[in-house]
């Protein structure tokens, strides 16, 4: 939108012509995205206390130039997206998964994984848009519960598996605080910051964001009743180069199966094959 009527304004306001004015108006579009994951890259880097290695910083370098790219794939992905309309499962292949997205997106940042896991043989596979966004984890968690028993009850009983992108993972673990072991299968989170992001501190006014703020009484909580052990398995997997969890090791869970990548930025992870390989061999070890 933004980009849109950047170029309406150029066509009126500047002797150019339409091509150009659009032109302009696409470049502005992706500038801002941009710029955004530029200075979220900045803050993670000055919030790290260890020095840098050649190698570090060429990890860092990878990664920013990929998150440009993941970041405006996954806008653009949103802005086309389509309701989601959860149907009852065609081929019943008695291993579902549930799909939790992070803060501020939707559905459709799943695209890389729903042929995959399709394809490895999972399903029925749902995803879910948590709404109202700006809601708090615990209202979110409750509407994965009631997502997670009628998933389970349409797959004839059989444990749902999740997984969990950024803000998606608390909000699997505060469902699982909600119902049963019998319901939840394993749980896979991505990126997501298990014991807070120092980010979350530039939105003060947000009760959301204020419960992924290192040390928060609502995460403090949920990790004593968690990280010592948990009722289902659970793997973590994180990237040391992530740009909005900050310090990138807070996305570490005591108790899980942790996976470290470099390279790979916040959205990185939800197309990046090292991310999707190891999370699917995870859930089918059963």
């Amino acid at each position: 939108m933004a980009g849109a009527a950047c170029a309406v304004a150029l066509w009126f306001l500047a002797p150019i012509s339409v091509s150009a004015a659009l032109t302009a108006g696409i470049a502005f579009a992706l500038c801002v995205p941009s710029l955004l994951v530029a200075f979220s890259f900045v803050v993670a880097l000055a919030s790290r206390a260890s020095t840098f290695s050649i190698g570090d910083m060429l990890y860092l370098i990878r990664a920013l130039m990929f998150e440009v790219i993941d970041f405006n794939l996954a806008i653009l992905a949103m802005m086309a997206s389509k309701p989601v309309t959860n149907q009852p499962p065609g081929r019943v292949t008695h291993r579902p998964v549930l799909l939790i997205h992070g803060f501020a997106c939707n559905h459709s940042v799943w695209r890389e994984w729903l042929g995959r896991l399709e394809a490895h043989g999972f399903g029925p596979v749902r995803v879910i848009d948590l709404e109202p966004p700006f809601a708090d984890i615990e209202h979110h968690a409750a509407h994965v519960e009631r997502e997670l028993r009628a998933l389970f009850q349409d797959s004839g009983d059989i444990p749902v598996s999740i997984i969990g992108h950024s803000m998606g993972g608390l909000v699997a673990r505060a469902a699982l605080r909600r119902t049963s072991p019998e319901i939840i299968g394993r749980i896979v989170t991505l990126a997501t910051p298990h014991h807070g992001t120092v980010l979350a501190r530039l939105f003060p006014n947000e009760r959301l964001l204020l419960q992924m703020v290192p040390n928060s009484p609502w995460l403090n909580q949920l990790n004593a009743e968690q990280e010592n052990g948990c009722a289902v398995p659970i793997t973590s997997i994180y990237s040391l180069e992530d740009n909005l969890v900050v310090p990138a090791r807070s996305a570490a869970l005591g108790h899980a199966d942790l996976i470290e990548l470099r390279g790979i930025g916040h959205f990185g992870m939800l197309s990046s094959r090292r991310a999707i390989d190891p999370a699917l061999n995870f859930l089918a070890a059963d």
